[in-house]
């Protein structure tokens, strides 16, 4: 298979301060690299003994196999020791200058620990990939060396995401990338598909330092330096005819797999997940607006699009995928509450300010909905009364200016001959999906009066074929 030539670092200048604190401060080092060629001559220990997984195919992303196991109350795994156990290359003891890159990216220990800390979801996924596909545990420090495990947009055709995979290479893995999602920039998926790309290079060139290698300068420029050799020692990787920047990758990844396997020699203090760090990946079987997710999931809008950057506008696509990590913590209320909906309410909500005094069982009735689902997903009690003006999460069934069922309903664009014959005869049929406020807004007819024209009680629930009033009786 023929993979494109990757860049070591991602494009443009759009990098947090995290990036600054892997490679800014390994930028006085970039020239000393060149003295890799001069450590081929230094004895390097022998590499501890390979991990061979079985072969790894590329799997559908838009149904991933397994979820991430739910958090347990008592206790959270730490990440350092599980990826500690899975190293399978020499790190502190490669060459001097892993040692030197070490100490370098090490020299803000503070801000060094409040980056892993910000990183703590992404590690916590691609530390369980790791281990469900049998990798070395260094490579969870590879979208460090790429991005500082921040999740880069796409600019044109090049790289994207927190693994920096090609636009190319992403789509020969499987991965889908359109206006709607991209999923290079989706956590779970594209750590599987790097992870499938970097077991391609291992099996194709026997070395995982190799494969690092290739992940970086790209299948063909690894392939051109090797030439015809079928094997190769560790000093020989020292001197292959490859450019100083993968070098310099390969070096990083060793690098923060020394200062994670001696914290106190970088006086690096490690941090480890709380409760709210911990994701789960939530499995739907439709597609949902994202600020509905986000409340659902008790988080603000910016940190659920942090945690799901794939997904480009303001809802998933229809055409999936449907997935989305959650803190653990709420996933069983998040379940509970969208269970309470029916599916066709799930993908378009929007803020509404309300213009009158209205209760929740109002708004619940109005938009055919449970009560109590609207009340846990505003945060109120569901008898609660909110005031005029008061915002609200709502189904847009009127479209952004509409006031939910308190407010006058905006007169139909035009009339057509079905409202027409329904407004002379003063009755309507309730056809398939129509609500009270569908039916008030139609019919430009407040929701109240039709409770009160038909006799309603506020709990009622509109069945297939019924009859309405539309005026008051005579």
């Amino acid at each position: 298979m023929l993979i494109g030539t990757r860049t070591a670092e991602p494009r443009g200048a759009g990098r947090d301060w995290r990036l600054a604190v892997v490679a800014g401060s390994c930028s006085s080092l970039g020239c000393a690299c060149l003295l890799l060629a001069a450590c081929s001559g230094i004895p390097l220990r022998a590499p501890t003994p390979q991990v061979h997984a079985p072969a790894l195919t590329p799997e559908p992303i838009a149904t991933p196999a397994v979820s991430l196991a739910p958090l347990q109350a008592a206790r959270i795994p730490s990440p350092w020791q599980r990826l500690r156990d899975r190293y399978a290359m020499p790190g502190c003891d490669y060459s001097p200058m892993v040692s030197r890159f070490a100490a370098a990216i090490a020299a803000n220990p503070r801000d060094l620990s409040a980056a892993f800390k910000q990183a703590m979801p992404f590690l916590l996924v691609v530390t369980e990939q790791i281990e469900k596909y049998d990798m070395p545990g260094e490579f969870a420090f590879l979208p460090w060396v790429e991005s500082s495990y921040t999740m880069i947009p796409a600019r044109g055709d090049g790289v994207a995401g927190m693994w920096q995979l090609m636009p190319r290479t992403a789509r020969e893995l499987g991965l889908r990338i359109d206006a709607e999602y991209d999923g290079r920039l989706d956590v779970y998926a594209s750590s599987r598909t790097a992870l499938v790309l970097l077991k391609q290079y291992k099996e194709e060139f026997g070395d995982w330092r190799l494969a690092n290698m290739a992940f970086n300068a790209g299948e063909n420029g690894v392939k051109q330096a090797l030439g015809n050799r079928h094997s190769i020692t560790p000093v020989e990787i020292a001197r292959l005819r490859l450019n100083t920047t993968t070098y310099e990758h390969l070096t990083k990844l060793l690098a923060l797999a020394c200062i994670v396997s001696k914290p106190e020699r970088f006086q690096v203090e490690l941090p480890e997940p709380g409760a709210d760090d911990v994701p789960t990946l939530l499995e739907l079987p439709a597609p949902i607006d994202l600020r509905l997710a986000a409340q659902l999931a008790h988080m603000d809008l910016a940190q659920l699009r942090r945690w799901n950057p794939a997904y480009l506008k303001a809802r998933m696509p229809d055409g999936g995928p449907f997935h989305l990590l959650v803190p653990a913590t709420h996933r069983a209320e998040f379940e509970r509450v969208l269970g309470m909906l029916p599916q066709y309410a799930w993908r378009d909500w929007r803020e509404t300010k309300l213009q009158q005094t209205q209760s929740v069982d109002t708004l619940g009735m109005a938009y055919d909905l449970d009560a109590r689902a609207l009340a846990a997903i505003n945060g109120v009690d569901a008898g609660a009364s909110l005031a005029a003006g008061t915002r609200v999460l709502l189904p847009a069934h009127g479209g952004s200016n509409a006031v939910a069922a308190a407010a006058e309903p905006s007169a139909p664009a035009a009339a057509n001959t079905s409202i027409t014959s329904a407004t002379q005869t003063g009755t309507c049929m309730v056809r398939p999906g129509d609500t009270l406020w569908e039916i008030a807004r139609r019919y430009s007819v407040r929701v109240e009066d039709l409770l009160q024209w038909n006799r309603l009680p506020r709990n009622s629930t509109l069945r297939l074929g019924q009859r309405l009033l539309l005026s008051r009786p005579q």
